[in-house]
């Protein structure tokens, strides 16, 4: 007899439940529902998340997703009354047990696309603020894998091309005065704003730093509630010592996921204004606090800056009001001395 859904005969069809059938929908059974794209699946699991304190619509067909989402962002505080920026998530069976490539990004105009492969990927629509993704529950399986090159990269680059535009800098601040430490990878900002957050600053964020669009100050949001280091930055902390080693896909750059929430006596805020900008150089032996070619920082800003002429005009306008905040370089070997000079720049000015 000809099955219909699941493998039972088409005379039972009639008596399967509402849960079976939502299961059903997005196997190789949709074909047999006229919707072998699975444009129409049901996603009956919906929640608004605040990551960075912007508004996310989550709809998806897995617990797994929505436990994905609420490790990540639970703990962020609505900040922002935008438009919420809506994500789609459909769950399939089966796939791989091994975890997919890293997923190449692509953007062209107002499009955006993430693809680890044919079952796992991501599109964007940043003009509409919508998002819509399909991955394979073995790579759910793969817990800090979806969430960190999947569903947080996607709600990023919504975030990131249309409510803040994303800075490669630590953010620590200390009696109102807000410092962004910047630097390529390795300079020192997790270390270094880690430090300052050890010392009494209020700790915003160890690495992604965003500057609100559309306002008329030096709006800086980012994650508060986690840092990563690198393993060598276990002779600086000592609550580092014997923590997991996450293996990241660039095998150059193993880190420590560290949860910020686990040290009551850590200060975090999501948000800070930006005083100061400062660059870290810890490849001298000076110990001293100079001035920085504005216009050097400035490249370093647009190195992360939209393609899209549009979104890059605005981007440019609050790149050049972030800085008008002053601007220095930080040369150090010690940890100790730098946090000392950036507590005295916070409150007393250079």
């Amino acid at each position: 007899m000809a099955n219909a859904v699941e493998g039972l005969p088409i005379q039972a069809t009639d008596m399967l439940t509402a849960e079976e059938l939502k299961k059903a929908w997005v196997h190789s059974d949709a074909l047999r529902f006229g919707d072998p794209m699975l444009s129409a699946s049901p996603l009956p699991l919906q929640k608004v998340f605040y990551p960075l304190g912007f508004p996310i619509a989550i709809a998806t067909n897995s617990e797994q997703v929505m436990e994905a989402a609420e490790e990540s962002w639970s703990r962020f505080q609505k900040l922002f009354s935008s438009a919420p920026i809506v994500i789609n998530i459909g769950a399939t069976e089966g796939g791989s047990p091994v975890c997919p490539p890293t997923p190449v990004c692509r953007m062209r105009g107002h499009l955006l696309s993430n693809i680890a492969d044919a079952e796992n990927f991501a599109i964007s629509d940043l003009n509409q603020g919508f998002s819509f993704l399909w991955v394979n529950q073995a790579t759910l399986e793969h817990a800090s894998y979806f969430r960190y090159f999947i569903l947080e990269s996607t709600a990023m680059g919504q975030i990131a091309n249309s409510r803040a535009w994303g800075v490669h800098g630590a953010c620590v601040e200390l009696d109102g005065a807000g410092v962004l430490l910047c630097g390529d990878s390795g300079a020192g900002k997790s270390t270094l704003s880690y430090g300052c957050a050890r010392a009494g600053w209020t700790f915003i964020t160890d690495d992604g730093s965003y500057l609100v669009d559309g306002r008329d100050d030096r709006m800086i949001v980012g994650n508060c509630y986690q840092a990563r280091f690198r393993p060598q930055s276990e002779k600086f902390f000592p609550e580092l010592h014997g923590a997991a080693v996450t293996q990241r896909v660039d095998a150059s750059k193993p880190s420590i996921e560290f949860s910020t929430v686990a040290s009551h006596r850590l200060i975090t805020s999501q948000s800070s204004q930006i005083r100061h900008i400062v660059f870290l150089n810890r490849n001298t032996p000076d110990h001293e606090l100079v001035p920085f070619p504005p216009e050097v920082a400035r490249l370093y800003l647009l190195q992360r800056a939209s393609s899209v002429a549009e979104l890059r005009g605005r981007q440019e306008t609050m790149f050049d009001r972030l800085l008008g905040a002053g601007v220095y370089e930080l040369r150090y070997t010690d940890l100790n001395w730098a946090i000392a000079r950036l507590t005295q720049l916070a409150r007393e000015g250079c």
